[in-house]
């Protein structure tokens, strides 16, 4: 018994040293050669701080294992052997990101739909397309939760597969969001677009902070998979009794309104049950990150996000940004969706969040225009801003996954038998 005792110690005091080992802190080493540049110093200045990964955490990236808890109750109870149904219909040729990809496409033309028909969010829309909407969310979370699936299934399961999918998520929650809004026609409410935008973005951040902190994604009762069946629900009702449906008064105000507050209120209880974890469960050495940094460092991303854009909209003297409300919550979206993708990779490879990033110089821009009073057109610099931040998302995916591709030997939505290696 004396003997069975000191080895069990001795195995979890090892276990731990290896723990502290893995989740130690690492300063971010200097970059080297790498077949992503592209020859010009600039350009290539440019790619090395805000695109391209280190060698180190590319190796670190290639030994990331994926840990996930999920207690959702529509998983559970139904969802889960849908989807393991569905898996089996689709072709083994079949890329799991190629999955991935086409349910963003989904969600980005019902959006752009939708936005056509309601610019500014207080608009009525045809019935048939909310009900286009519903039916693209529905085809969006299939695909989005059959990805991994069908990757185990073929063998093809690798780092960049989750990258992949968290990263599409991460840019599908503003158009999921502005679905919402354009049911709602929340344009009539005062902020009530950027509110809501707000509360989505800032609640995955969340998410994937605390998976930054503890290495594992964890799921609540009341999650990704009920809140879509939520917006399905509404985005169908408003199909069949129109808008005005959610302007219906219950105990003095209206429904829209309530909603709206529920919502706020359902986000502030999950945000604080990932505060908790956040700041119990960090794995790091004296509870700190994945990468040994403090727990507390990932508020300031979300922060360079959202109070930039609060201040642009609140400062405005002109009706502009709710007159572009749909460009401007898009714009809002790309940013935040960059922040979060850094935050995946950090956790993913286990290195330290930087502060700075290019995609930010779009909404300097329109601060400095407006706080300086300098004589551009508002709308003219919100478009091109929009431009400029969506094609800074676009290369730093583009590169971040070419990178991955090149260092595991694998591609990005072609099954080959290199792919199943990385299992």
């Amino acid at each position: 018994m004396v003997t069975t005792r000191s080895r069990s110690k001795n195995s979890r005091v090892a276990e731990k040293d290896r723990s502290k080992e893995r989740y130690a802190y690492r300063p971010r080493s200097s970059f080297e050669e790498s077949d992503a540049l592209v020859g010009y110093k600039y350009v290539d200045h440019y790619l090395q701080y805000d695109c391209l990964l280190t060698r180190e955490e590319l190796q670190r990236l290639d030994e990331h294992v994926y840990s996930a808890v999920d207690t959702s109750w529509l998983d559970e109870l139904c969802m889960k052997k849908f989807w393991e149904a569905v898996v089996l219909y689709y072709p083994l040729w079949v890329a799991p990101n190629l999955l991935t990809l086409i349910g963003l496409i989904v969600n980005l033309t019902t959006v752009l739909v939708l936005s056509f028909y309601c610019p500014t969010a207080t608009e009525t829309a045809p019935a048939w397309a909310y009900f286009l909407a519903a039916l693209g969310l529905f085809i969006y979370q299939t695909l989005d939760a059959t990805d991994g699936k069908q990757a185990r299934r073929i063998g093809a399961s690798s780092p960049l597969g989750e990258l992949f999918d968290h990263g599409c998520d991460s840019a599908s929650q503003v158009f999921v969001t502005l679905n919402v809004c354009y049911a709602l026609q929340l344009g009539s409410v005062r902020c009530g677009v950027f509110i809501a935008c707000i509360i989505a973005i800032s609640l995955f951040y969340t998410a994937h902070w605390s998976t930054y902190c503890t290495g594992q994604l964890r799921f609540a009762r009341f999650d990704v998979t009920e809140a879509q069946w939520s917006i399905m629900i509404m985005l169908m009702c408003t199909g069949v009794f129109g808008p005005n449906i959610w302007s219906v008064g219950v105990f003095g105000y209206a429904l829209r309104h309530l909603i709206l507050a529920a919502a706020a209120l359902g986000t502030v209880y999950q945000a604080l049950g990932y505060l908790a974890v956040i700041f119990t469960d960090g794995v790091g050495k004296n509870g700190s990150t994945v990468a040994g940094t403090s727990v507390l460092f990932p508020i300031c991303p979300l922060l360079a996000v959202i109070v930039p854009y609060c201040m642009i909209y609140s400062k405005s003297a002109s009706s502009v940004y709710d007159d572009l409300i749909v460009l401007f919550v898009l714009q809002f979206g790309a940013v935040a969706a960059k922040a979060t993708n850094r935050l995946i990779v950090a956790h993913m490879s286990r290195s330290e969040l930087v502060l700075w990033d290019w995609i930010y110089v779009g909404p300097i821009a329109l601060m400095i225009n407006q706080y300086y009073d300098i004589k551009i057109d508002e709308r003219f610099l919100l478009k091109c801003t929009t431009v400029y931040v969506y094609v800074s998302l676009l290369v730093y995916c583009l590169f971040i996954t070419r990178q991955i591709c090149d260092h595991m030997g694998i591609f990005c939505f072609k099954v080959t038998a290199k792919n199943a290696t990385h299992k």
